[in-house]
C-alpha cells in the first residue's frame, strides 16, 4: 500500500469516534461500539479459557489503551519499522474484503459439494508458462490439438499419454490417481468434477499449460480414518524372505483371540506405533501408501481388521478404530472459506468485485483514445498527442468531483525502460493491470469508511503491534535480562517455589502378567533393574522397561510413562502388577525425593513469568498516573 493510502486509512479510523463515547485515556476517546467489538471478539475466543464480564474486560481494555497512548506519546507509531510492519499486515487484512461476497459463497458451496466425492483422472499435458509469448502459447495449443486429433481417430488415451510433458503421469498412462477438492489447480479440478466418467475434456488451460483430461472414476469421499496396524518389514533394500509367513502367523493368533494391541506390542516392527498398540495418526486420502489406504477403507466396522496386505514397506494387518463422516456445511465453512481465499478460484470473486467497483465508481474509458495510445506504443513512438489525451475517468467519495487520467499516467506501467517492440496482447494485459490497481487503490481508501468491521480490525492490528513492541521493551526483555532484579524477586518469594514429593524409577509394561509378577518379585528382592531386564527378556517374556526421572506424584506428567509413574502411592518401592487402559504395569522406584524448596535454576521459567507480572503491575501503575481514566459513557 502507498504511504498516502496508509495515512488516509488511519485518519478515517480516527474519525470513526463519534456518538456514544465510552471512556477517554490520553488524547483519544473510545466508543461503545469499539469496546463492544473487541469484547465480543475476545469473549468468543476466551469463553472456555478465561471468561470475563464486561466490567472485568473494561479494566483490561483501559490499560491496553493506556499502553497505546504511551506508544503514541513516544512517537512509536511514526517509526519506519512500525510503518513497514503494519503496512504488511494491512495489505493482508484487505484481501478478504476486496472480493464479491456472493461469489465467495457460491465458491464455498461448490467446494463443499465436491468434498462429498473423490475423483480419479488421467491427463496429457503440454507445458506452457502463464506469461509465455502469444507465439509460444499458440505452439503449445496446436501441439495438444494434434494429440487430440489422434485421440479422436481412435488411438488409446493411455498410449498417447507417453507424449505428455508431465513425465510422472506419462509413465502411468496419464493416471493421477484419486484426488479431492483443492488437490489440483482450479481449472483442472473443475474440468474433472463436471465431466462424466470416461469422458475426455479439453484443451483445458492452467498455470502449467494445456491439458487433455479423462475422468476415469468417482466414489464417495473417504474422509478421515482412525486405524492401527501390525507391520513385518520387507523392503527392496532389506528383504525378509520369512515376512509373509511371520505376518500369517500373527494373523492366525488374532483369529485365535489375541487382542490386536497386544499383538502389535509383541510382533509389530514399526517402532513408532508398536508401543501404542499399533495406533496410527488419523489419515485421509493420499496420506498412506495406496495398497494400505485401499485396505483400510474397505473395513466397514470398528474393531475389524484386514487380511495381510503387502506394500513397499512390508506386510501389514490393519485394524479399523473409527471413521469420521464428511463434516457438515456449517462445520466446514470456516476452513473452506480460508481455502477459497488462498486458491486460484478466488480470482473469480476478485474479478466480480472489480467489475462492481467500476460500475459504482462510474468508470468511463475513451476507447478511441485507448486505441490511439496502443497504436502509438506499437510503433514505439515517443510521448505524442495520444499519450496526452484523456484515457479514463471515475468518481468516488474521495474524488467527488471526479478524477481524470491520461495516457501519460499509464505509460510507466505500459512501457518498460529500454524495452523494444512489444506485442499488443502484452500491452493490453499491462493496461488492464493498471486499471485494476487504480480501482482497488480507491477501494482500499474507502474501505475503512464503509466497513466498520474492517476499520476495527485494522485498528486492532495497529494497536496490537504498538503494544507488543512496548511490552517487550518494558516487561518481557527486562524480566529476562535483569539478573539482579530477578534474583531479588526470587529471594523475597522463595516460599512460593516448592517441590512436592517426587519419584524416579522405571515403568515396566507388558501383556504378559506372569512375566510382570516375576519382575516385581525380583525388584522386591532388591535385584538391579538391568539384571531384571536381562533375566525376564532372555526368556522372550517381552517386558518393556522405561526409565522415568523425578516425576511429581499425582501429576499429569509430560508423557504416558510419566503419567503412569505418577500413580505411585504410599512409601513402597515396588507397585503392581496393575492394569491401566488395556495394558499391565509394574512400577519400580529407585529414589523417592521428599518435598522441598526449588533452586532458581529449577524454576527459572516460572520465576521469570511471575517477575513479568510484577513489572507489568508497576508499569500499569505508572501509566495510570500519566493517562488517567475519564468515563464518558456507560456499558449499559
Amino acid at each position: 500500500m502507498k504511504k498516502a493510502t496508509f495515512i488516509l486509512a488511519l485518519a478515517v479510523a480516527s474519525l470513526s469516534a463519534g456518538a456514544q463515547d465510552l471512556f477517554r485515556v490520553g488524547p483519544k476517546s473510545v466508543t461503545k461500539a469499539e469496546f463492544d467489538y473487541v469484547y465480543g471478539k475476545n469473549r468468543e475466543v476466551g469463553a472456555s479459557i478465561d471468561p470475563k464480564t464486561e466490567s472485568e474486560y473494561l479494566d483490561l481494555y483501559v490499560n491496553f489503551k493506556r499502553k497505546v497512548a504511551f506508544a503514541e506519546f513516544l512517537g512509536r507509531d511514526t517509526m519506519p519499522s512500525f510503518l513497514a510492519e503494519y503496512n504488511g499486515y494491512y495489505k493482508q487484512l484487505l484481501k478478504p474484503y476486496l472480493t464479491d461476497k456472493s461469489v465467495d459463497e457460491g465458491l464455498i458451496d461448490e467446494a463443499y459439494e465436491r468434498m462429498q466425492f473423490d475423483v480419479r483422472a488421467s491427463h496429457i499435458m503440454v507445458d506452457c508458462a502463464e506469461d509465455a509469448l502469444p507465439s509460444d502459447t499458440l505452439k503449445a495449443f496446436n501441439r495438444l490439438m494434434a494429440i487430440k486429433d489422434r485421440l479422436n481417430r481412435g488411438e488409446p488415451f493411455e498410449t498417447l499419454a507417453s507424449l505428455s510433458t508431465d513425465t510422472y503421469s506419462a509413465e502411468r498412462g496419464g493416471d493421477l490417481g484419486f484426488f479431492t477438492v483443492f488437490s489440483m489447480v482450479y481449472p483442472f479440478e473443475s474440468a474433472v468434477y463436471t465431466a462424466s466418467e470416461g469422458q475426455v475434456v479439453g484443451p483445458i488451460r492452467s498455470q502449467f499449460g494445456y491439458h487433455l483430461i479423462k475422468k476415469t472414476a468417482q466414489r464417495p469421499a473417504r474422509s478421515i480414518m482412525q486405524a492401527s496396524h501390525i507391520l513385518i518389514l520387507d523392503t527392496e533394500s532389506d528383504p525378509n524372505p520369512d515376512a509373509q509367513k511371520q505376518i500369517n502367523d500373527v494373523y492366525a493368533k488374532l483369529q485365535g483371540g489375541e487382542p490386536f494391541a497386544a499383538a502389535a506390542l509383541k510382533y509389530s516392527e514399526d517402532p513408532t506405533t508398536s508401543k501404542q498398540g499399533g495406533r496410527l495418526a488419523p489419515f485421509g486420502i493420499n496420506q498412506m501408501l495406496p495398497e494400505f489406504e485401499d485396505a483400510a477403507f474397505l473395513l466397514t466396522e470398528d474393531g475389524s481388521y484386514s487380511m495381510p496386505v503387502k506394500t513397499k514397506l512390508g506386510w501389514h494387518i490393519i485394524q479399523r478404530n473409527g471413521q469420521s463422516p464428511v463434516p457438515s456445511r456449517a462445520e466446514s465453512e470456516r476452513q473452506l472459506s480460508q481455502k477459497v481465499r488462498r486458491d486460484e478460484r478466488s480470482n473469480a470473486s476478485e474479478k466480480a468485485y472489480l467489475e462492481r467497483l467500476k460500475r459504482e465508481y462510474q468508470l468511463k474509458v475513451s476507447e478511441q483514445n485507448l486505441e490511439r495510445l496502443m497504436a502509438s506504443l506499437l510503433k514505439n513512438k515517443g510521448v505524442d498527442k495520444a499519450a496526452k489525451a484523456e484515457l479514463l475517468s471515475y468518481r468516488t467519495p474521495v474524488h467527488p468531483d471526479g478524477r481524470v487520467l491520461r495516457g501519460l499516467d499509464a505509460l510507466p506501467t505500459l512501457r518498460k525502460s529500454g524495452e523494444g517492440q512489444v506485442d499488443r496482447a502484452i500491452l493490453m494485459k499491462r493496461y488492464n493491470e493498471w486499471v485494476k490497481a487504480l480501482v482497488l487503490e480507491e477501494a482500499e481508501k474507502l474501505l475503512p469508511m464503509q466497513n466498520t468491521e474492517f476499520r476495527f480490525l485494522a485498528q486492532e492490528y495497529r494497536e496490537g503491534i504498538l503494544v507488543f513492541e512496548l511490552t517487550r521493551e518494558y516487561v518481557w526483555d527486562k524480566a529476562s535480562t535483569d539478573s539482579l532484579g530477578l534474583n531479588s524477586f526470587f529471594e523475597l518469594r522463595r516460599g512460593d517455589y516448592q517441590w512436592p514429593e517426587r519419584v524416579s524409577g522405571s515403568v515396566l509394561n507388558s501383556t504378559n502378567v506372569a512375566a510382570l509378577k516375576k519382575a516385581a518379585n525380583l525388584a522386591l528382592g532388591k535385584a538391579p533393574l538391568a539384571k531384571i531386564e536381562t533375566v525376564i527378556n532372555s526368556k522372550e517374556e517381552l517386558v518393556n522397561f522405561t526409565t522415568v526421572e523425578k516425576v511429581v506424584l499425582g501429576s499429569e506428567g509430560k508423557n504416558a510413562m510419566q503419567r503412569i509413574m505418577a500413580k505411585f502411592e504410599g512409601k513402597d518401592m515396588v507397585k503392581g502388577p496393575f492394569e491401566s487402559d488395556g495394558m499391565n504395569y509394574v512400577l519400580v522406584a529407585t529414589e523417592r525425593i521428599p518435598a522441598g524448596p526449588k533452586a532458581l535454576s529449577e524454576c527459572r521459567g516460572q520465576v521469570i513469568a511471575d517477575y513479568q507480572k510484577h513489572l507489568e503491575a508497576l508499569w500499569i501503575k505508572d501509566l495510570e498516573a500519566k493517562f488517567p481514566l475519564a468515563m464518558t459513557g456507560s456499558l449499559k
